[in-house]
């Protein structure tokens, strides 16, 4: 028998086609607004965009 590494479960709380959506609409607003709109907490957005495999990166370089 070998471990299992990942979990294989779906996203529950979050819709994750309306999150895809938003992201789409919204691509500049934090993770707590898009908490607000789709009622959940910020950690859950926050997992759900890993699951889409979704970032943003900082811009580091100073205008």
């Amino acid at each position: 028998m070998e471990p299992c590494s990942k979990r294989n479960k779906p996203a529950t709380k979050v819709d994750m086609t309306a999150l895809k959506r938003d992201v789409d609409d919204h691509p500049d607003d934090y993770q707590w607004e898009r908490a607000t709109r789709l009622n959940v907490g910020q950690p859950t957005i926050h997992y759900a965009l890993k699951r889409l495999k979704i970032s943003y990166k900082k811009n580091t370089k100073t205008p």
